[in-house]
């Protein structure tokens, strides 16, 4: 019979500059100090906040022997406690009481879900950070097939295509060698490849518009007045977005040969 993965769930301090300087020898807190994570109401849901769904209280409360209701009258709840020091604490969900603690954690704001979000501000008052191994390898594959998909557009554009998409980015690209083109873009690609994709795979007339636009607006034709874009006086759209459709629009393409040639006299 095969043995049950372990999937091992780590619970890390998170090291702040404080007062008492610990963050400089790698602590949080102060030694033998501890902090405790406990089921508080949550007025929200009008329960308290255990992490657990109906179906997790049923099927850990079996495991386990006991009543997971969340309610404040519960008293199984009020001596329930995750007690968590200034080091690592590894916790295996394969276990029903370790399961347990890690969805309380889960609740709980002074436990940030995962580094990710922390980074993301989504825990200002966390104190804690869950690392857990099989959902940061999730994440971590899906940022990679992300980034390789980035990688799989850039590599098949031409240096006039990388040229028009660095416009868009708002990236002068008038004059550029082939290697300009292709290391500007490469760091945008690398820094954002998901608004990368996004932008990329527009259609090629939108993609040919929006780097028409920044060109037009570099070289005075078009002035905006607030958000709108204008032309001799003449409101092209009320903003970018508007300012766009309005040129693929069938019926401009009077105008459009105009602005082209009115940009290539002043080029």
């Amino acid at each position: 019979m095969k043995a049950k993965e372990t999937h091992l769930v780590y619970v890390k301090p998170i090291i702040k500059e404080k007062w008492h300087g610990l963050d400089k020898l790698g602590r949080a807190k102060f030694q033998g100090t501890y902090d405790t994570i406990m089921a508080l109401y949550d007025s929200r849901v009008g329960k308290l906040a255990t992490g657990l769904e109906p179906e997790d209280e049923t099927r850990l409360g079996t495991a386990l022997g006991v009543d997971l209701t969340s309610s404040s009258a519960n008293e199984y709840w009020g001596n329930f406690k995750v007690k968590l020091e200034d080091k690592t604490t590894i916790f295996d969900t394969n276990k029903p009481n370790d399961e347990l603690q890690v969805r309380l954690m889960r609740a709980s704001n002074m436990v940030a879900n995962s580094q990710k979000e922390y980074a993301e501000g989504k825990w200002p008052g966390a104190k804690y950070v869950i690392y857990d191994e099989q959902d940061e390898v999730e994440t971590q594959a899906r940022e990679i097939e992300v980034e390789a998909k980035a990688m799989g557009i850039f590599t098949k554009l031409t240096h006039n295509k990388r040229c028009d998409l660095l416009k868009v980015f708002g990236k002068s690209a008038d004059n550029t060698s082939e290697e300009f083109s292709y290391t500007k873009l490469y760091e945008i690609v690398r820094d954002n490849p998901s608004k990368f994709i996004k932008v990329a795979s527009a259609k090629p007339e939108e993609i040919k518009v929006k780097a028409l636009i920044f060109d037009l607006e570099r070289k005075g034709i078009f002035r905006r007045k607030g958000t709108a874009y204008l032309y001799n006086d003449q409101q092209v759209g009320f903003d970018f977005e508007d300012t766009v459709l309005n040129l693929l629009n069938p019926k401009s393409q009077e105008m459009l040969v105009k602005l082209k040639t009115d940009l290539e006299a002043r080029s």
